[in-house]
């Protein structure tokens, strides 16, 4: 019998030796079946381990810190006295850092949330020393298709990866070019044989083998070998050339204290190159090389080789939507008003944002947001969105508390003024609510300890008056005592909740209203008493309840009919967090099959559906069928269709009692669908509504796919669309026939199990995870909106945006703030963005410089020009890379600036703007511009 090294010498003859860059790593999760700080007590060890090799072995070249800095700050909060050493390390090239804060999750953050990954991580890399300009995302559950284009941005060229292939390797390779929408390349690397390919090395490489069937958790981590031969041999044979990666190291690994002697002794035994080396090493070697590769374009989100575990899309569902509500908060809201205010000379808010993005980019880790962690986990990760929050909201009350004391007028006993913010850079309306002081008389920014409020405003006798004097509608939502003041003595003030529709408001601007005292009213009260009907109806739109409780819903624009829609299913989930997995003996309930009942909600624009399902308790003891006990649980549906609004809102309460179901709501759109188009990082992304044959696959394939805040249908026969926009609902379906599933909740009660017929193995341990079966009270929120043509025409992008993102309002207290020339309540336009397909994605201060950072993409496939109005005059302008990286300077002419965009792309610009001594002069007073055809929210 031939012995493994005569085999090895066989398979030698004739060929060039090999270039095996060995990469020694620890694949580290900051938290996933244990706590953070459980995790952090390993973290520890293995550094100080880690950091004594280094220092007495010089043999040992360099160690890969996974891709991600956050190791450094976590080790360092316990070993301060580490810092010296470690930037040392780092500058000697003995440890790779960098470019990730945290290795995200993509398909659930936002782009900007992945931007933001790599700008803090390149930010907190460089005070140790060079950051790796490697994309590495070994364990990341599938990849995005604009990733390649956001690497790019940050000088990073090569990308890393074990999930998410399809092609065969034998066809494809392991290298190939992987190209964005916008045509930007990346040479990515595949993973063949995990991220632990050699993870226990030795001095014979005949004596080096790993068995999967020797684990006592057989895993979907496939690699078997009986010698380092054989792995050598394997991944040469899918090499695009002569250099190959050994990777020694896994999950939560110490490193081999003989590492380099090893490598040194199987250097001398085989017959190739062998050597301790980086990713940057195993990049130059291939380009080197120049050899022929194959260029693959879109996501990598197949389960060919490894599974995707589509299933994190929909596990706890409630992170999901407390993910969406802190990065649209910060992106959305606190980063564009905080801008505003900079720009107009006022508090720099960025250190406070920089903070509560680091604390969001914590929960971003893949096996964090994917609610696929111990409980425990979890429930820390509550914590931490509710810091982000907290902070962000304080960003976005002290910002708007500015800008309002500088635009609005001067107050009186009389009148309270209401200033109504717009974030986005279009004109539009809306419903805004505004709490507004009605202790007139409080001394605000002054140290008083004995006040008693004596004057109190009338707010139930009380009009509000727009900037023309125009009197407006309005209804007191409620009122409560407030605590303000903290710096000047705290004062308790009594605050009355006022809820008004404010329309045309300025682009990125604003307008004041008035709310004005008038003894001789009758009192408003505090909620309005109205007529009622089992219909919604507006100018666009009439919503019909019908008899089963789904919804019909009448395009008036159009004509087009949308029926059956809002039915629930609910079906048995016999999977893990990892992966939805169907009992053999699936039984599935309705909510057409239910009792319900409307209710009269005191609210025109609003109607109310109260109902239960009779939903099985859980799965039968062999896991093999759901129960015949049920349970009652109920579901109360709120419908609201506002004046000239496009969309039907639905809010829905539901009350978990079951165990082990997934439930969805099904919206059909009355015709065939041979695809899907939804909203991904920087564009719309469009997917079969077929599965790939997937046979022999490491999971099943499904048409079950992420999404952020929109999934559309649309039928180019006809030119009908239907869109459903979401706040935190990640994963969909869309069915040949065309009905769109939205899962709202999906209950399990293990991390992991290796008994599922959708996939091969564990994912993870094998863990109880009770709290994942999300009992008890959720709230759903999504919409629906009917229109003609395509989806980018009809402004689902826009919908989207103003759906998430509501009109702010703040009242302006007397005496608050000196008046530096007040404008005296005229409209304002901070900035208005022009151009078709054009979206802006993130406007904020610059990271390292004095000016503004204002991020566009091009959501069509054609190249655009956009057109940046600004309300104050530009001193100087830049196009810069994601980095912040200055590439050119621009030409702005006055307040305006033009961007070209090539197809899907992203662009960056750094504004300077000018700083008059007036606040009066500082924004241009702008009367709103008609655009035909633009539409409130």
């Amino acid at each position: 019998m031939s012995t493994a090294r005569e085999i090895a010498g066989r398979s030698e003859a004739g060929r060039e030796p090999l270039n095996i860059v060995v990469i020694p790593h620890s694949h580290w999760d900051r938290e996933w079946y244990a706590t953070f700080e459980e995790f952090r007590f390993y973290l520890v060890r293995f550094m100080d381990e880690l950091l004594e090799i280094l220092e007495r072995d010089e043999a040992f070249r360099c160690f890969l810190l996974d891709g991600q800095v956050s190791l450094l700050e976590d080790y360092l909060q316990v070993r301060p006295e580490k810092f010296e050493q470690l930037r040392r390390l780092v500058q000697d090239g003995r440890l790779d850092i960098g470019p990730w804060y945290v290795q995200p999750d993509e398909f659930l953050v936002s782009g900007e949330a992945l931007v933001r990954n790599l700008l803090i991580g390149d930010r907190i890399g460089r005070q140790f020393g060079p950051v790796m300009k490697q994309g590495y995302v070994p364990d990341t559950f599938g990849h995005i298709s604009q990733l390649p284009q956001i690497l790019r941005g940050f000088g990073i060229g090569t990308f890393y990866f074990m999930r998410g292939l399809a092609e065969s390797v034998d066809e494809l390779r392991s290298e190939f070019w992987w190209e964005a929408p916008d045509g930007s390349k990346v040479l990515a690397h595949f993973l063949s044989e995990t991220y632990s390919n050699a993870a226990v090395l030795g001095p014979d490489p005949e004596k080096i083998s790993f068995r999967h069937d020797r684990l006592a958790e057989p895993s979907s981590y496939f690699v078997s070998y009986d010698s380092l031969y054989e792995l050598r041999d394997r991944l040469a044979a899918r090499a695009a050339d002569r250099t190959i990666l050994f990777m020694n190291g896994s999950d939560h690994v110490t490193v081999q204290p003989d590492f380099s002697r090893y490598v040194f002794a199987l250097n001398q035994a085989m017959e190739d190159r062998l050597f301790n080396g980086r990713l940057a090493d195993f990049e130059r070697l291939v380009l080197e090389e120049n050899p022929p590769l194959k260029t693959y374009r879109g996501e990598l989100r197949w389960a060919r080789y490894q599974p995707i575990l589509k299933g994190v899309y929909s596990s706890r569902m409630y992170l999901k939507q407390e993910n969406e509500r802190t990065q649209q908060l910060l992106e959305g809201l606190a980063e564009r008003a905080a801008a505003v205010v900079y720009a107009l000379g006022g508090p720099d808010y960025s250190p406070f944002l920089r903070y509560a993005w680091k604390e969001l980019l914590k929960n971003h880790a893949h096996d964090s947001i994917g609610g696929c962690s111990a409980d425990a986990v979890h429930r820390q990760m509550l914590g931490r969105y509710d810091t982000v929050r907290r902070v962000g909201q304080k960003v976005v009350d002290e910002a708007l508390d500015y800008i309002a004391s500088r635009v609005a007028p001067e107050p009186d006993a009389g009148s309270i003024p209401i200033v109504v913010f717009n974030p986005s850079p279009w004109e539009r309306g809306g419903t805004v609510q505004v709490e507004v002081s009605l202790n007139v008389d409080v001394p605000l920014k002054r140290r008083i300890f004995d006040w008693i409020g004596q004057k109190e405003f009338d707010v139930e006798r009380a009009a509000l008056l727009d900037p023309d004097g125009r009197e407006v509608p309005f209804a007191i939502r409620g009122r409560r005592l407030h605590i303000e003041d903290a710096l000047y003595r705290r004062k308790a003030v009594r605050r009355a909740t006022v809820e008004f529709l404010a329309e045309r408001i300025p682009p990125l601007g604003y307008k004041v209203y008035r709310l004005v005292e008038t003894p001789e009213r009758e009192p408003t009260s505090e909620e309005r008493e109205v007529p009622w009907e089992v219909a919604l109806e507006n100018e666009r739109l009439k919503v019909t309840v019908e008899g089963d409780m789904t919804l019909t819903v009448l395009d008036k624009t159009t004509g087009e009919r949308y029926a059956g829609l809002n039915l629930f299913v609910d079906e048995g989930d016999a999977g893990d967090e990892y992966t939805f997995c169907p009992p053999r003996e699936q039984r599935r309930v309705l909510s057409s099959e239910e009792d319900w009942r409307v209710e009269d909600s005191g609210d025109p624009h609003t109607l109310l559906l109260r109902g239960s399902m009779q939903l099985p308790r859980s799965l039968t003891p062999g896991r093999t069928a759901r129960s015949l006990q049920t349970v009652r649980c109920p579901l109360n549906v709120r419908l609201r269709l506002l004046p000239g609004a496009r969309r039907l809102e639905i809010s829905t309460e539901f009350f978990n009692r079951a165990k082990d179901h997934r439930l969805r709501v099904v919206f059909p759109a009355g015709f065939p669908a041979r695809e899907s188009v939804a909203e991904t990082a920087f564009g719309t992304v469009r997917r079969s509504t077929r599965p790939m044959e997937s046979s022999g696959w490491r999971e099943k394939d499904t048409a079950t796919y992420a999404q952020r805040r929109f999934v559309c249908v649309e039928d180019p026969d006809t030119g009908r669309g239907l869109a459903i926009l979401n706040k935190g609902l990640p994963e969909y379906e869309v069915t040949p026939e065309g009905e769109v599933h939205l899962t709202l909740l999906r209950g399990v009660g293990w991390l992991s199990r290796n008994d599922l017929t959708t996939r091969t193995g564990h994912a993870g341990p094998g863990l109880a995870t009770p709290e994942a079966q999300c009992s008890g009270r959720h709230v759903f929120e999504y919409a629906v909106v009917p229109y003609t043509g395509d989806h980018r025409e009809a402004g689902i992008f826009r919908e989207a945006e103003e759906y998430w993102l509501p009109l702010e309002a703040w009242d302006v207290h007397r005496g608050e703030r000196p008046r530096e020339g007040s404008p005296a309540g005229a409209p304002g336009s901070f900035l208005r963005v022009h151009g078709k397909d054009v979206v802006l994605s993130t406007l904020k201060k610059a990271a390292d410089r004095d000016g503004l950072v204002l991020r566009l993409f091009n959501a069509s496939e054609e190249e655009r020009r956009a057109v940046l109005n600004f309300g104050i005059p530009i001193a100087a302008a830049y196009r810069t890379n994601l980095n912040e990286e200055i590439l050119e300077e621009l030409a702005p002419k006055g307040h305006r600036l033009r961007v070209s965009l090539r197809p899907c792309g992203i662009e960056t610009v750094l504004v300077k703007l000018h700083r008059p001594e007036r606040w009066a002069e500082r924004i241009r007073r702008t009367a709103p511009e008609r655009t035909r055809g633009r539409r409130t929210g």
